[in-house]
């Protein structure tokens, strides 16, 4: 594969990265996070679990395969537009117009189908920028670029839910909108600011003589070749089932401290106005320490421990005030993962001309995390509360810090852009 001629300067190109991020965050999470629920209450106020859930279920291979397929695309796209913003604008156009779709929606059926497409298209916009982190970033940067970009999502969740409460006398409809229009000139911003050349797409040999066996890794790489992946992989789907913990608890506080659901809002507001200001403190130096240094895996081995012991807390937490600082330290850890997260699977890709596949590879793997976890929760804390489910979640956060040690860490030489494999 051609190398890009074309290179962005680093903070622009970080901005243009962040920016497009942001409308996507907003567009596809915000509503799983309320949106959705509004509008099932909406139309079946008595089923609104079972519909959120059946929503979730179809929404979730939609956006698996979307992450896979985007990357296969976008590898193999040679336009003179480049090959990654081609797919950042189209996915931020289609998948808005099919947002709206949700809100517009008069059945359960269509919002069903407008959801599972719209969250297959938005994913084409998370694989094409993350894409550009191999792409364009050096290495003795990544770290920085991998800091600053993973506070997005939490911040962006926290403004769009903070948008949604300002316009509560809005329409469904006009959210929904309202979070396309965001999510395209998001889009459009960062596709200004990035700058990207036409790249031909060239195979490593050709496939006529390939074993089926290595056919098929150009799906997934070979395990036994590159090892170093698919322990990246592992590390990413084991801190993702760890994190989902942050998602339930809303749920933890009803039931297990027996909070008034009208006050439910104001103690969520309370503990992610203190968790997200400290993950994002805690992504941003790690990234910029760990490119100091030049190493990753302690910062992960780092979070995994430090994550651990949070999602622990909340097992013995005898008030609400303790979750508060349970949270705390999930955050400091899990922002310290987010830090050299990316940098390193951009460091440890297999093939440089499926950049964008392997990456969606990697989301896939993100993307899975959570569906497992809520699998999981009922009969957890079934069997043995929240203490129980809480346990077990800590336990993959162990895992993950477990995962990495395979990797092989880096050592650079004299050109601080160049790392050579321990």
């Amino acid at each position: 594969m051609n190398s890009n001629s074309i290179k962005t300067p680093f903070g622009r190109l970080v901005a243009g990265i962040c920016i497009g991020s942001f409308g996507q965050v907003l567009a596809l999470i915000v509503p799983t996070a309320l949106l959705l629920t509004i509008k099932l209450a909406m139309l079946d106020p008595e089923n609104v679990t079972r519909n959120f859930s059946l929503v979730a279920i179809m929404g979730a291979p939609a956006a698996i395969f979307g992450q896979y397929l985007a990357g296969y695309i976008s590898d193999r796209t040679s336009w003179n537009f480049g090959r990654r913003r081609p797919w950042i604008l189209i996915g931020a156009i289609t998948g808005s117009i099919l947002l709206y779709g949700v809100g517009a929606s008069k059945t359960f059926v269509t919002i069903c189908l407008f959801w599972a497409l719209a969250s297959f298209m938005l994913n084409f916009v998370s694989c094409a920028l993350n894409a550009l982190i191999p792409d364009q970033v050096p290495e003795n940067k990544r770290g920085t670029a991998s800091g600053l970009i993973g506070v997005v999502s939490p911040l962006g969740i926290m403004i769009g839910i903070n948008i949604m409460l300002l316009l509560n006398s809005w329409t469904i409809e006009q959210k929904f909108l309202l979070l396309g229009i965001i999510c395209v000139v998001c889009a459009i911003i960062s596709c200004i600011l990035i700058k990207e050349s036409k790249v031909e797409y060239k195979k490593s040999g050709s496939t006529d003589s390939l074993t089926f066996g290595e056919k098929m890794s150009r799906i997934y790489p070979s395990p036994r070749k590159h090892p170093s992946f698919t322990y990246g992989v592992l590390t990413r789907f084991f801190m993702a089932i760890a994190y989902a913990s942050a998602s339930y608890t809303s749920v933890y506080f009803m039931e297990h401290f027996h909070v008034a659901p009208e006050d439910l809002t104001g103690i969520v507001s309370l503990s992610m106005n203190i968790t997200i200001p400290l993950l994002a403190v805690s992504s941003i130096l790690g990234g910029i320490l760990s490119d100091k240094i030049g190493r990753q895996k302690p910062f992960v081995l780092l979070s995994a421990i430090v994550t651990a012991i949070g999602i622990l807390g909340y097992s013995f937490a005898p008030s609400i005030p303790y979750t508060f600082v349970c949270g705390a330290i999930v955050s400091l850890g899990f922002g310290m993962f987010l830090a050299v997260d990316i940098a390193l699977m951009a460091r440890i890709l297999p093939h440089p001309e499926d950049a964008a596949k392997d990456m969606g590879l990697v989301n896939v793997a993100n993307s899975i995390g959570s569906p497992i976890t809520n699998a999981i929760a009922s009969p957890l804390v079934s069997a043995g509360g929240y203490p129980l489910f809480f346990g077990v979640l800590s336990v993959f956060a162990v895992l993950a810090g477990v995962a990495v040690k395979p990797i092989p860490e880096v050592e650079r030489n004299s050109d601080p852009n160049v790392t050579i494999a321990q």
